[in-house]
């Protein structure tokens, strides 16, 4: 008998035993000395059937009990009780899949561990899906292995489906954005108007949603009709991403919106509470078409010291815990921008309104007040609830001019100079910083993208980076210290394993260094080692990637890229929902009153905003990269000079020299067989053209098309620098 199935067997078992106690002896006697699975003694009778069936040995079973029972109990279904286990009632495990190119299945558990469902045990789950699972056994890198028993609620309410089929009562089409098995929809034409259905052709894109009770057969799901994709003034291109995702720019409507007009004595509950800022110099600096602003700045010079004070909007005073409001800005987490538009976390009477930091008007706010020498030492900070009223509203160009004027006694320059301060002493210290730019879309006045251009960052950006990273690490490092449980921003340290890789691009680039380890010091001497150039490029790119993720936890972990021991989110608490975590244990804190949440509630939160912020990151890079195309499409231009950037078995990626624009060569541009013939990490081998390619190797291209569906350019080779570099680095 295979051990998967034995696995299976005691996983029943404990299904069964649900809301039950149970010892870790009982299980391995159950399935020790069961004649199923017990090894019969050779001497006896049965001697013929022991060498027709071999049996699990007795040490094996009792091994893999105890591994199965530890991850059970890393995810809570096993319940550690005194001598006891209790079952979880019930014993199932839920989350939101995710589901590969393959069509299996992915679920992130607020332990930080994963969850693989082969694809047969999927049950018609759809990425974003939120689904129960029950466990299987342990799998591949000593994973658990689920089934989906129970769709709780889809990820999507509306979906695109290509018509490809049209018959006198079915209409038949294909989903589009939906990785996978390839699913298809089925319309019924009784449940549509005559007219309609008339109007349907083949390749139109049809607006649909899954019909409830209907359960889909054969990946064959039924569908009702909504509306033509072309029918809409709104951009479609939007609109597609807002399906896609799930998401609604508008908040619901019985979420009740009765606040004030005003912030004032009047109508603030805790005002007397409050430390008055109002005749504090305070400015926001932020981008020019913001609307949003969450933080705002004070600073003073008194001689021997500085005193900045980090004003943060106070959304906690408004987004009661517990609240229709909270839950829903819960259950959205971020705010997510969509190229010239955003789907806000908040209601826009608070984001826009009253919550934002705007100019000239009494605001709510939580300040982080610092203390601090002109080299960057902050040695004192204390947090209280405050009211402000901000002085100026400047945009990072207006602080840049005034910062590159260099004047003595300008306040934004005299800031200026200590984040300059701040942020050499953290570099010194082992902050990493890559240099990488952000690509910008600009837009005309019909909200069409007109061009695409890297952001420079600016000293201004540098100086509110430096002050919110402050803010931020000051907040965790007393919430730590005061050992509360509390939402905390992770970022692990660097895998040593990357090093090999990594080392191996810059022998190969003809680099005389290598990183030893992964401290900052290590990694900053290759950084400013390689030069500014398209190796260079793609060593940060390299680098990025061999970085652990950062996410949200429950754990004071510090975050390893910054250098920090400790950091959390608080200065955003008006587009993310972490910040308002922060603010509200932080508070308690403060007050000596209840914990706000259980260690078990942040884990679960963690993981929930973990997976929103990347849904989020998923969704903006894709319409960037959809009106980047639109953009390029729009130019007319044909040919490119480019480098080579990524390789696949059948696809090589190449970065155009058009502002950071990524197009793919097929394999068929490089070899005639199957797949490339792929050297290591960073290389090919090209048997049309007898030569080994290599990541940076300059190519010229032609576009081929553009696919909008896949949001993908592809492309043709027209020629590449067939000279090999001789020349070494030092």
């Amino acid at each position: 008998m295979d051990t998967y199935k034995i696995q299976r067997k005691i996983i029943e078992f404990l299904d069964q035993k649900s809301g039950k106690d149970i010892t870790r002896q009982e299980i391995k006697k159950k399935f020790t000395e069961s004649s199923e699975f017990k090894r019969p003694d050779p001497k006896t009778k049965k001697v013929k059937s022991f060498k027709r069936k071999e049996k699990v040995p007795r040490k094996e079973i009792e091994f893999l009990i105890d591994q199965l029972i530890n991850l059970l109990e890393a995810e809570g279904l096993l319940i550690p009780n005194k001598k006891y286990l209790t079952v979880a009632s019930p014993f199932r495990l839920t989350g939101r899949i995710s589901i590969s190119r393959r069509g299996d299945g992915f679920i992130s558990l607020p332990s930080k561990n994963e969850i693989f469902v082969p694809g047969p045990m999927t049950n018609s789950a759809i990425t974003g899906d939120k689904v129960e699972v029950i466990p299987l056994g342990i799998g591949k890198k000593d994973r658990l292995e689920a089934e989906v028993t129970n769709l709780l609620k889809r990820g999507r309410v509306l979906y695109r489906m290509r018509v490809k089929e049209k018959t006198n009562k079915f209409v038949f089409g294909n989903f589009l954005d939906m990785l996978g098995d390839n699913k298809e929809g089925v319309l019924h034409v009784k449940s549509i108007l005559k007219d309609t259905f008339d109007s349907i052709n083949i390749n139109d894109i049809l607006i649909v949603k899954f019909k409830e009770g209907a359960p889909p057969q054969d990946n064959l799901y039924d569908v009702s009709f909504i509306r033509f994709e072309s029918d809409t003034k709104e951009d479609s291109d939007l609109q597609r991403i807002l399906m896609k995702y799930n998401y609604d720019p508008v908040h619901p409507d019985f979420i009740p919106l009765d606040f004030p007009d005003e912030v004032s004595e009047k109508t603030v509950s805790d005002w007397n509470q409050r430390t008055d800022l109002r005749d504090l110099y305070a400015v926001t600096i932020d981008g020019i078409t913001a609307k949003d602003f969450d933080d705002a700045i004070s600073f003073v010079d008194e001689g021997n010291r500085l005193r900045i004070w980090i004003h943060i909007a106070d959304v906690s005073y408004y987004v009661e815990k517990g609240s229709a409001l909270d839950k829903e800005a819960y259950e959205r987490a971020t705010s997510v921008y969509l190229a010239n538009r955003v789907v806000p976390m908040l209601p826009p009477i608070l984001s826009e309104s009253l919550c934002s930091l705007v100019a000239n008007t009494n605001r709510l706010a939580f300040t982080v007040e610092m203390e601090a020498s002109k080299t960057g030492e902050i040695y004192n900070a204390k947090f209280y609830k405050s009211v402000i009223k901000v002085n100026t509203r400047y945009t990072y160009e207006m602080a840049e001019e005034e910062i590159k004027a260099k004047d003595p006694k300008n306040w934004m320059y005299q800031v200026s100079l200590f984040t300059e301060a701040l942020r050499k002493r953290r570099m010194e210290a082992g902050r990493i910083d890559l240099n990488l730019r952000e690509t910008t879309i600009t837009w005309n006045q019909q909200k069409e993208p007109v061009g695409i251009e890297n952001r420079e960052r600016l000293t201004s950006h540098l100086l509110i980076e430096e002050l919110m990273l402050s803010a931020n690490l000051k907040v965790d490092e007393f919430l730590r210290k005061k050992k509360v449980p509390s939402l905390h921003r992770i970022h692990e340290a660097m895998d040593e394993e990357k090093l090999e890789t990594l080392n191996h691009f810059l022998q190969l680039n003809g680099y005389n260094i290598q990183i030893k380890d992964t401290t900052y010091a290590e990694i900053m001497k290759a950084v400013k080692e390689i030069e500014d150039n398209s190796v260079g490029k793609i060593f940060n790119y390299l680098l990025l990637r061999s970085f652990m993720q950062a996410y949200y936890g429950a754990d004071p972990l510090g975050h390893w890229g910054l250098g920090f021991k400790d950091y959390c989110h608080f200065t955003s608490p008006i587009r993310r929902y972490p910040d308002l975590i922060v603010h509200r244990v932080l508070q308690a804190t403060l007050l000596e009153t209840e914990r706000v949440y259980s260690e078990n509630e942040i884990a679960v939160m963690g993981l929930h905003c973990s997976e929103e912020e990347r849904r989020a990151a998923d969704a903006e890079r894709d319409i960037v990269k959809i009106k980047s195309f639109r953009y390029l499409e729009s130019t007319g231009i044909k040919e490119f000079k480019g480098f080579i950037v990524g390789i696949r078995p059948s696809q090589i990626f190449v970065e155009l020299d058009i502002s950071n624009l990524e197009g793919v060569l097929d394999k068929s541009e490089f070899t005639d067989e199957f797949e490339v013939v792929i050297k290591n990490d960073f290389s090919f081998y090209s048997k049309k053209y007898s030569k080994i390619f290599f990541i940076g190797d300059p190519v010229s291209v032609s576009l081929d098309r553009i696919d909008f569906e896949e949001i993908k350019v592809f492309l043709k080779l027209t020629d590449f620098k067939k000279d090999e570099p001789t020349t070494k680095k030092k």
